[in-house]
């Protein structure tokens, strides 16, 4: 469902901007240029690749961006997941994390929450995985930059196989949920009764006029009833949510939109844990500086609370 100009023109309240925090872990990011390749695509599957790294220091990573886009999204599908892996003996071992998160024409960094926290240590190889559903633009440095092994997985064999030559991926890894300028992550997210933590974030600029900004969820347990949550109050505090220990309000409920999370691989309409609030923002300069806050919230009948409900972490938005 789209929020309407009506909301927006509502909002009265205003609160600074935020410079996106910069990555703790990256690689061939210092300038936007990038290979103009495409993956190929198979009929039965979305592509799975992944690239070895290596931190040099004990990192926690919630986050993560590359720089990719797809210019065939209406006949290939809409979405992309990236996950952070362990290695055993030179592949990828145990996942650790996920995300999912909507693509673009063209390229721009793009990425999403993971599920987890996870800790990486010093000196010890992981892989980011990206699974994309064909012809997407590969998130390669054209020129120079570090290279690093990368893999293709076989879904008919199960098992990783190398590509022709070591690739420089451009990524960025950060120590924290998504932010940017006008965007405010803001409150904790809790697990659902799978373990795992269904986070908000957004890709898109909050700027006035931007009809197509876009909230995204993941993480969240797939085909959920899932409640978006709107409020316009600064300043209000993330406070535990009555009957869901562990879980926390973390903005007021002046506005509320029902949706599902998806089900699904990143062909699907809606991929599995995925969901989506547009909210399109009037064309109107009065509206900088206003101050909207959102958070997802979502039944899980499984949890074994009281309200058996789960919430995300809020964004506070600021627009200009």
């Amino acid at each position: 469902m789209r929020i309407h100009s009506f909301i927006l023109s509502s909002l009265i309240a205003c609160s600074s901007g935020l410079a996106q925090t910069a990555p703790c872990m990256s690689g061939n990011d210092a300038t936007n240029a990038a290979s103009g390749a495409i993956f190929g695509i198979v009929n039965n599957a979305p592509g799975t690749y992944a690239w070895e790294v290596m931190p040099t220091s004990t990192l926690v990573v919630e986050s993560i961006r590359i720089y990719m886009g797809n210019n065939y999204m209406s006949q290939t599908g809409e979405f992309a997941k990236l996950a952070i892996w362990s290695d055993i003996n030179g592949v990828p071992g145990v996942q650790l994390a996920e995300g999912t998160f909507r693509l673009s024409a063209g390229y721009s960094w793009r990425g999403c929450n993971f599920n987890s926290p996870v800790a990486l240590q010093p000196n010890t190889p992981y892989w980011i995985a990206l699974t994309e559903p064909g012809w997407s633009r590969v998130p390669l440095q054209s020129t120079g930059g570090t290279n690093l092994p990368m893999l293709r997985y076989d879904i008919n064999t199960g098992l990783w196989s190398p590509m022709n030559a070591p690739e420089a991926l451009k990524y960025r890894l950060y120590c924290g949920k998504l932010d940017g300028q006008g965007v405010v992550p803001f409150g904790a997210a809790c697990p659902n009764s799978s373990g795992s933590l269904g986070t908000a974030f957004t890709n898109s600029q909050p700027t006035v006029g931007n009809s197509g900004f876009l909230m995204e969820g993941s993480g969240f347990s797939p085909g959920a009833l899932v409640v978006g949550v709107l409020g316009v109050t600064i300043g209000f505090p993330s406070v535990p949510f009555p009957g869901a220990p562990g879980c926390f309000v973390s903005t007021t409920g002046d506005a509320t939109i029902s949706l599902a999370a998806g089900v699904g691989d990143v062909r699907a309409t809606s991929p599995d844990g995925h969901v989506e609030l547009p909210i399109a923002i009037p064309s109107n300069p009065a509206l900088v500086g206003f101050y909207l806050a959102s958070q997802f919230v979502a039944l899980d009948l499984s949890i074994g609370t009281p309200l058996p409900f789960v919430s995300s972490n809020a964004l506070q938005l600021t627009l200009y």
